[in-house]
């Protein structure tokens, strides 16, 4: 309740004014529209003790928080909030209300309005209509991507928290060709008077090596996995190729097929083998027997149990083997080289900044010559005017001594 002798709190009214004397609202008061949650912890009123809303000054005011508010007050002025004002800016967005605005949205691409607030005028487009329709979509998702952060910012600054890998490979479908540049900057008028994608390609346009920034990032964005993923593959088939070699039941069973070979291709030009390739293993299960219902690696198995039974833990080394063969050669090759010129990209940007921060410094450094070169003429100049200044000093004072003593000499004759 209020203090004794002083008015109660003016009640908060949709639409109208709400003094903030009490930061408590009436019981069962509610806004006149659904409103955005601030997500605070709140404090009850038995917990204000020792917080500065519960502490005040010495002079048996309003204690913490409100008496220093109603300190600084104008006298005689209450504090206020405009509700309607209120809930005018923080309402909780009207879900059918996401169709008028893509609608106005839309709309606000083709056109911008006048500066004196009348007839909305076109924006200018400068771009091929199908490049600016893709140089669009790529912007509104950006949009969003960055939070509202401009593109040419987080470039700069190599946001690595904004510029993820998705967002990295729709910056580089916007990175603008050198027709595009030349174009661009050539336009004289008000850039806000540009559609969205010229906007956005013109913003790009000053940030040097825009292409190679953007791929090096991409390549430091994605190294990490990437080489996670290419280590793991090594690993499969380091592992699988220990396995293969260090198998006593594969090399047997490997002896075992060569003989059953031999023994089939006896008398023939593919007999009396000494070895064969891995490959020939595949067509155990091709190679069909009179009763076209088994196969030549059914009998591999039969003379396995019969002669060889140990040889067949060889099955052990199935689970290593199938991991190494979802491995490819190709692929792994192909990612090693990606990750080379990846890294020639990165070494090139910093070549690229290196030489630039030393043209920078030379530059620096030609500039302190020419002001130390110039600070040493003025000097000179300084000596100089000094020097000229005494001599006629003292040529004056010469002149008058023996203006003096020619006068003296005269009066005593």
């Amino acid at each position: 309740p209020p203090p004794p002798g002083a008015p109660p709190p003016p009640p908060a009214r949709a639409g109208g004014w709400a003094g903030a004397g009490s930061p408590l609202l009436s019981p069962g008061e509610v806004r006149s529209k659904p409103m955005t949650v601030l997500q605070w912890e709140k404090l009850s009123m038995g917990k204000l003790a020792h917080t500065l809303w519960g502490d005040g000054g010495s002079d048996g005011g309003a204690k913490g928080a409100a008496g220093a508010l109603e300190k600084l007050m104008e006298p005689g002025r209450a504090f206020e909030i405009d509700i309607s004002a209120l809930e005018g800016r923080f309402a909780r967005p009207d879900p059918s209300a996401r169709f008028r605005r893509a609608e106005s949205d839309n709309s606000d691409r083709s056109t911008v309005g006048s500066a004196d607030g009348g007839t909305p005028r076109a924006r200018i487009s400068l771009l091929e209509p199908k490049r600016s329709t893709s140089v669009g979509i790529v912007e509104n998702k950006l949009r969003g991507a960055l939070g509202g952060k401009p593109l040419r910012d987080a470039i700069l600054e190599v946001d690595e928290a904004l510029l993820t890998q998705d967002t990295l490979k729709m910056a580089l479908s916007a990175v603008p060709t050198t027709a595009e540049q030349a174009q661009l900057l050539a336009f004289q008028g008000e850039p806000s008077t540009l559609d969205r994608p010229e906007q956005l390609l013109r913003s790009l346009c000053g940030i040097p090596r825009l292409e190679g920034r953007i791929l090096a990032m991409m390549f430091k964005a994605q190294l990490e996995p990437d080489m996670d993923e290419l280590l793991q593959q090594v690993d499969s088939l380091k592992a699988a190729c220990e396995a293969v070699q260090g198998s006593a039941e594969l090399q047997a069973l490997m002896q075992i097929v060569l003989h059953i070979g031999n023994a089939l291709n006896a008398g023939t030009a593919r007999g009396n083998a000494a070895g064969f390739r891995p490959s020939a293993l595949l067509k155990l299960a091709e190679h069909k027997a009179a009763d076209k219902k088994t196969t030549l690696l059914h009998y591999t198995v039969e003379v396995v149990q019969t002669n060889a039974p140990k040889v067949r833990r060889v099955t052990a080394l199935l689970p290593t083997l199938a991991q190494a063969s979802r491995v490819s050669l190709e692929e792994l090759r192909a990612k090693s080289a990606d990750l080379a010129r990846g890294m020639d990209q990165v070494e090139r940007e910093l070549t690229a900044l290196e030489e630039a921060a030393e043209k920078e410094e030379e530059r620096r450094e030609a500039l302190h010559r020419e002001a130390m070169e110039a600070w040493s003429a003025a000097k000179e100049q300084r000596d100089e005017a000094r020097r000229r200044h005494r001599e006629g000093r003292a040529a004056a004072r010469a002149s008058e001594g023996g203006g003096g003593g020619g006068g003296g000499g005269g009066g005593g004759r």
